[in-house]
Formats: C-alpha cells, sequence, structure tokens
C-alpha cells in the first residue's frame, strides 16, 4: 500500500495551484465563447444552429467541470484547516 505524507502549506500550495490552473481555464473558454459567437456569425441554416447547440451543451460541460474544481478547492482549504487544529492539539499534549 502506498503512504504519502504532506502538510497543509503543501496542500494550500496544490489549492492555490489549482485555483489558477482553474481560472486560466475559464478565461480559455471565455476565448473559445468569443470565438464561437464570431464563427456563427458566419453561416447560416442548420449548420449553423448544430453546432452552436453541441457548443453550449460543451460549454455547459466546461462550467460543470470548474464548478467541481471549484468544490474541490473548498474541501482541500477545510482539510488544511483540519490537519492545523489537529497539529496544534497535538503540540499541545506534548508540551
Amino acid at each position: 500500500m502506498s503512504f504519502y505524507q504532506i502538510d497543509s502549506r503543501q496542500l494550500r500550495s496544490k489549492k492555490e495551484e489549482l485555483l489558477n490552473l482553474n481560472r486560466r481555464f475559464m478565461e480559455q473558454k471565455q476565448n473559445l465563447c468569443e470565438k464561437e459567437t464570431q464563427l456563427k456569425s458566419m453561416w447560416e441554416g442548420a449548420a449553423n444552429e448544430s453546432f452552436h447547440t453541441r457548443f453550449m451543451k460543451d460549454a455547459g460541460q466546461m462550467d460543470a467541470f470548474c464548478e467541481t474544481i471549484d468544490r474541490y478547492v473548498c474541501v482541500m482549504e477545510s482539510i488544511a484547516d483540519r490537519y492545523d487544529t489537529a497539529e496544534q492539539k497535538n503540540m499541545g499534549r506534548a508540551v
């Protein structure tokens, strides 16, 4: 069985990294939305509607992904806080 050792500082560092990556992902998604709007104006008919419908579905999935990452980041912060609290209690008992 594998064993991982991590402290709250490392956890918070990874949390910040994930937040930055998620922010960049959302910026790129916004860029895609702008490009899709530009492309949408270039043609009409069934192909236009089909592409737009599919793009909107994918955009919704991208939003759901970002929301999931945001929830994960909140859990990481909660875990780091609990780790710090446990460490403080243990330090108090050791003295």
